[in-house]
């Protein structure tokens, strides 16, 4: 007995458990700094660029304006460090998100944005992370953080290089051309599916930018085409189901495409289909003010980055308004969106428990949204927004061992509105053949939208914990009926709208929104609790509801 818990408890030691990784690191950093491996990033020296990628992200001013004057602040973490820009690299702690904000270098995009007045702390910071980390370091080489680096360094050379002496400009390239070298040996260790797929696309970009990189390129590009296959679904759709990793993805094809055409190369048959393709299903998820709908992680993102991948898109590869492989359904009428999410929770290369979760937008205003993701926040944030009660769904609040299963859909069109019903499987202990149907049905002119949500064979004790949850955009203002059986909603433009329901009891309860990337928003919820529904032929718990506009009541 004494032998079996000595061993349980070395196992169990996260110090134990961390060793193996410490040595590994240790391993990499004495090889990685040994002259052998600097020996082997030798190559050419570059002299110019062939090709300047474009950057169709929007710049902020205010962050250059704060970044110039030594301040970066990114989620739970800011620095200071009151005008010695060179100290910025030493103030993050290490592997947080702030750090890694600095390693990508897309702060470059911000300070170009200052014209004449962002070229000196830009080179500042420039020359600051040479002497720092020039030969190799175990987090500013990492695979992913090089090849996102390369991408912005490339997007922006005339930032760093226009007018500068020789000596400069070759410290630079040279530093560009030894990293792009590096990337081409070491882009099969990036962490996950998806930075092994955007590093091998910077690996492609950075290889044909660069005079004498073209065996990386080339490397860069088979890579790609190996990720692709593995990670792009049928209809365009990333694995990971995440609207701002797709529009990542196109426009990394995008700019891939256009800088092997601008050297005046044939690019392979495959990457213009894949770029038709990711850039289609992109645009999939475009609201009508221009920015992303929220789901799986992803954020509203930037609206000049959607609209760049819109305009490269083949009218004849436009997206339908169903994405059999991705699992999204679509439903326009009028200036009405409506976007749903009819996957499984387990699907492939997301941990967001969003089956069933809906967007709904009229114009320029979103109503129902989902919470985002909360990556920047720390490990709390991201395990809460995972939840089910972070989507517009059914969730089982404090019900043990609740899950759900298969899911199948259906939709219908006709002259008065579309239909969507979507079912799934839930799974417990304590049931047999439990389900969970949901039916949306909005009308032609799109003013109405009406839900029927039916829960089947749920023993009592878990029907308490149902409650489904609808999460206002923080924008909409939400005011509570005296009768507590409908919810009055103010958009920003004016426009009224009512949520009403056959709930007994409606409630008004305070949410969060990540969606826009930055801080949480504060905003509310709409939830309606399953127990204060009407329930039809003993067995089945019946909500029904409605979101219509006032002036089409």
């Amino acid at each position: 007995m004494t032998g079996a818990t000595g061993r349980s408890k070395k196992i169990s030691d996260p110090s134990h458990r961390a060793r193996p990784r410490d040595v590994i690191g240790r391993v990499q950093k004495a090889w990685g700094e040994s002259p052998f491996y600097q020996v082997q990033l030798k190559g050419p020296t570059p002299d110019r660029l062939f090709f300047q990628p474009g950057d169709p992200r929007k710049p902020d001013t205010d962050i250059a304006k704060s970044l110039a004057r030594g301040r970066l602040a990114l989620g739970d973490e800011s620095v200071d460090c009151e005008g010695e820009l060179e100290r910025l690299w030493d103030l993050p702690v290490p592997g947080g998100a702030l750090s890694a904000y600095l390693q990508e270098f897309s702060w470059l995009r911000h300070l170009e944005a200052l014209g004449e007045a962002g070229r000196a702390p830009a080179r500042t910071l420039m020359k600051a992370w040479l002497e720092r980390y020039e030969r190799w370091h175990s987090e500013a080489w990492a695979p992913y953080f090089v090849a996102e680096r390369l991408v912005q360094l490339c997007a922006h050379y005339p930032l760093l290089l226009s007018g500068a002496d020789a000596l400069w400009r070759s410290r630079v390239l040279t530093s560009m051309a030894r990293q792009t070298r590096h990337l081409a040996r070491t882009t099969h260790r990036a962490e996950t599916g998806f930075d092994r797929l955007m590093t091998s696309l910077g690996l492609g970009i950075a290889g044909y930018c660069l005079p004498g990189c073209e065996g990386p390129a080339e490397r860069g590009l088979e890579m790609t085409r190996r990720e692709l296959r593995l990670q792009l679904r049928p209809d365009g759709g990333h694995v990971s189901r995440n609207p701002s990793r797709q529009l990542k993805l196109a426009l990394r094809l995008q700019t891939l495409l256009k800088t092997i055409e601008a050297r005046s190369l044939q690019p392979p048959g495959f990457l213009r289909h894949m770029v038709l393709r990711a850039s289609a299903m992109a645009t999939f998820f475009r609201c009508p003010d221009g920015r992303l709908a929220v789901f799986n992680g992803g954020y509203e993102d930037d609206g000049c980055a959607v609209l760049a991948v819109q305009s490269f898109i083949d009218p004849d590869s436009a997206p339908t308004n169903f994405a059999r492989h991705s699992g999204y359904h679509k439903m326009s009428a009028a200036r009405a969106l409506l976007i749903m999410d009819t996957a499984n929770d387990h699907g492939a290369g997301s941990s967001f428990k969003s089956a069933g979760s809906l967007h709904f937008s009229t114009g320029r205003s979103r109503i129902f949204i989902n919470c985002g993701n909360g990556g920047h926040r720390g490990p709390e944030w991201r395990q809460a927004l995972d939840r089910r009660a972070a989507h517009s769904a059914l969730s089982f609040d404090g019900a043990a061992q609740v899950s759900f299963g298969e899911t199948s859909h259906r939709r219908a069109e006709e002259g008065k509105g579309q239909l969507l019903e979507f079912e799934r499987e839930i799974i417990s202990a304590r049931t047999t053949n439990a389900t969970h149907v949901r039916r949306l049905f909005l009308s032609a002119d799109g003013a109405n939208l009406r839900g029927e949500e039916l829960l089947t064979a749920l023993p009592p004790e878990i029907l308490a914990h149902a409650v489904w949850r609808f999460h206002l955009h923080p924008s909409v203002r939400a005011s509570l009926a005296r009768d507590r059986r409908s919810v009055l909603l103010l958009l920003p433009n004016k426009e009224g709208w009512r949520f009403k329901s056959n709930c007994r009891e409606l409630q008004l309860e305070k949410s969060a929104y990540c969606g826009e990337g930055g801080a949480p928003v504060s905003t509310e919820q709409i939830a309606v609790r399953a127990p204060l529904c009407g329930r039809e032929n003993g067995e089945k718990t019946a909500a029904r509801w409605a979101l219509q506009r006032l002036d089409a009541v």
